[in-house]
């Protein structure tokens, strides 16, 4: 079936195109006017087209969204708060997932440049930030999720967890817990990694407990957890604080596959929650990820003149995989 046009609504409302578009667009016409356009796109089935509209508007009505690894289970519940506000303001979503390639992080950036989206979503590393910056001075809104935008302009705004809040807690529970030799493990050189390490750090501290660091290793894929694993329990270890959501699975793996039992032989605690951890007893540190991307999409909606800063606290979920609390 052909698709019906702006001029076939025009015909059946004995209109011009200019008048049909001037009623679907708010324009001022006169009621009966309107009243026969909108009689006439409705029984024509007829369906506006965004791209023209986006033409004139010299933007489209779409928020891009470029995330580093949708195997992360905080990446999940920000999408689905960023759909949710899109939706309720009549915008659609556009998801890029880079797997950690940055060349390939920049041009997703350029893309979504290039469709003139009406904001962009980030939560890539500052391979993108000159780019995105550059956006941002172009008057499109732009937030950093995960990390602090890194300077102050307008149209860009950020959107973050206290990491050094959620590395305390982490310190805190298992100080509670009883343990004194602690484990960390890490991904990559993230502003947010090394800030929940430091705050594990001084939340030790605080009690006398030392984090060497021989006690701090990074996991940079799945398939080097083993190996990380074996190198920290060369040293003795009673718990281990993994720093990154996406590592849990594996690291998780790698100490069962030692003949650990968890939490009798070693406690494990990890960041973001998901869903099989309560029936697998795991203490998590979780990120409200679901709220930050609702707010992520409302300042591309609201666009507010001053750039926003956002932090938000983290929340520990205390299970049983790190032994009982004393």
């Amino acid at each position: 079936m052909k698709r019906t046009t702006i001029g076939d609504v025009a015909a059946a409302a004995g209109v011009s195109a200019a008048t049909v578009s001037r009623v679907l667009n708010g324009g001022a016409v006169k009621e009966d006017t309107a009243t026969r356009v909108w009689a006439a796109a409705a029984r024509l089935d007829y369906t506006p087209n965004a791209l023209t509209k986006s033409i004139f508007a010299g933007r489209s009505n779409t928020i891009g969204v470029i995330i580093d690894d949708l195997r992360s289970p905080f990446y999940l519940d920000l999408m689905r708060g960023i759909d949710e506000v899109a939706d309720a303001n009549g915008s659609l979503v556009m998801f890029a997932n880079t797997f950690h390639r940055s060349g390939h992080e920049v041009a997703q950036v350029q893309t979504m440049d290039e469709q003139r989206v009406r904001g962009l979503v980030v939560t890539t590393g500052d391979s993108t930030d000159e780019r995105t910056g550059r956006m941002a001075a172009g008057g499109t809104p732009c937030v950093i999720v995960a990390r602090p935008a890194p300077e102050t302009q307008p149209n860009l705004h950020s959107v973050a967890l206290d990491n050094v809040a959620a590395g305390r807690l982490m310190a805190a529970h298992v100080l509670a817990c009883g343990h004194r030799s602690v484990g960390v493990v890490v991904s990559g050189g993230r502003p947010s990694q090394r800030d929940r390490t430091e705050g594990v750090r001084r939340g030790l501290a605080e009690a006398g407990v030392p984090l060497p660091p021989e006690a701090v290793v990074s996991v940079e894929t799945d398939d080097r957890a083993e190996a990380a694993l074996a190198k920290l329990l060369d040293r003795p270890v009673d718990v281990v604080a993994c720093l990154t959501g996406r590592r849990t699975v594996a690291v998780h793996t790698a100490l069962v596959a030692r003949g650990l039992s968890i939490p009798d032989d070693i406690g494990f605690l990890t960041t973001d929650d998901f869903a099989w951890a309560p029936a697998l007893g795991i203490t998590v540190v979780a990120q409200p990820a679901h709220r930050m991307g609702q707010r992520a999409a409302e300042l591309i909606i609201d666009n507010p003149g001053e750039p926003a800063r956002l932090t938000f606290q983290p929340e520990l979920l205390a299970r049983t995989s790190c032994g009982e609390r004393r």
